[in-house]
């Protein structure tokens, strides 16, 4: 355990490992998450599968030369092949497979572009989905940027941002203070902002609404100056390190030769808040009972939700 933050690095959730891009039919990824390397494949047919990374006959890592072969996962020293459920299905060389030869597979979810695994410390099955994005296939919405980084934080750090409103005004220079409620129902926590958002022709309020599926990922969706929703999925990657990623959706122009250069100005200004936490979150520690203002009462909310993600 971090002792930065006293609880688990490894929450229960859905959290994403790569983009339905980065993955042709056919294609294999390594990959490290959960403290842990696995490995991502896709069948001919496109189905994605996650399984644990190393070979259980001499250890090889499937990632680093494991080919798709007839929709299973071929290793590359050997030949052993596995199905998308972990079970060795041939070894080209022996008539026979022995008792034992399976990899854990893992839940896999893919929607909206992106492709996410469960995690859950003991093995558990997933207890929910994550449900479509509408604004990531509706025609007037547009695919408008991904951006991905590595920061040293816990994936906690990265929700609690969303339900800090003072922040905004000494971090970001915000025009105001957000003002933030917070709701929860179950695994779902939905929060609802108000802020000044600042333009060419003076100040706009605007309207922040976010929706979070466990720890990892989160739907935000900006209204005001422009429309812009986008995903913001958190992955722990080691025990000091998350995988940030946000995938960005803007909605196109409504007359004919419209601009969206609004749009792209606010997910440029998005990106620049993001780098101006990331010096905070990388330096400092978990406070379990802060000292806090009055102001800040949606922080002790989301705490309060995100336990039954981080137990156990």
């Amino acid at each position: 355990m971090n002792p930065r933050f006293p609880f688990t690095p490894y929450p229960r959730g859905w959290f994403q490992v790569a983009w339905s891009e980065e993955l042709p039919a056919g294609g294999v990824l390594p990959l490290s998450c959960f403290g842990r390397e696995l490995v991502l494949f896709r069948t001919e047919a496109g189905e994605a599968h996650v399984l644990d990374a190393y070979c259980p006959h001499l250890g090889a890592h499937l990632g680093h030369g494991g080919r798709v072969h007839q929709g299973n996962l071929q290793c590359p020293f050997h030949g052993w092949t596995f199905n998308g459920q972990g079970a060795c299905v041939a070894i080209p060389h022996a008539p026979k497979i022995p008792p034992g030869a399976t990899l854990n597979a893992w839940p896999v979810q893919e929607l909206n572009g992106v492709i996410l695994v469960y995690h859950a410390a003991d093995g558990a099955a997933p207890e929910w989905r994550v449900p479509a994005l509408p604004e990531a296939t509706e025609p007037e919405w547009l695919l408008a940027q991904k951006k991905q980084w590595r920061i040293r934080t816990h994936v906690q750090e990265i929700s609690e941002n969303v339900a800090d409103p003072t922040h905004f005004r000494y971090v970001h220079s915000a025009l105001s203070m957000p003002e933030a409620e917070l709701s929860s129902e179950g695994h779902v926590l939905r929060m609802d902002s108000k802020m000044l958002q600042p333009t060419p022709r003076g100040p706009v309020q605007g309207r922040i609404q976010g929706e979070a599926h466990g720890l990892g990922y989160w739907v935000i969706r900006f209204s005001g100056i422009a429309d812009v929703a986008f995903i913001s999925a958190a992955t722990p990657v080691g025990p000091e390190h998350v995988s940030l990623r946000h995938t960005f959706f803007i909605r196109a122009p409504t007359q004919p030769g419209g601009s969206n250069n609004v749009g792209k100005a606010l997910v440029a200004e998005i990106l620049r808040q993001v780098e101006e936490d990331i010096p905070i979150w990388e330096n400092k520690v978990y406070r379990p009972k802060p000292l806090l203002s009055a102001g800040e009462r949606a922080i002790p909310v989301l705490r309060h939700w995100s336990r039954q993600f981080l137990e156990g």
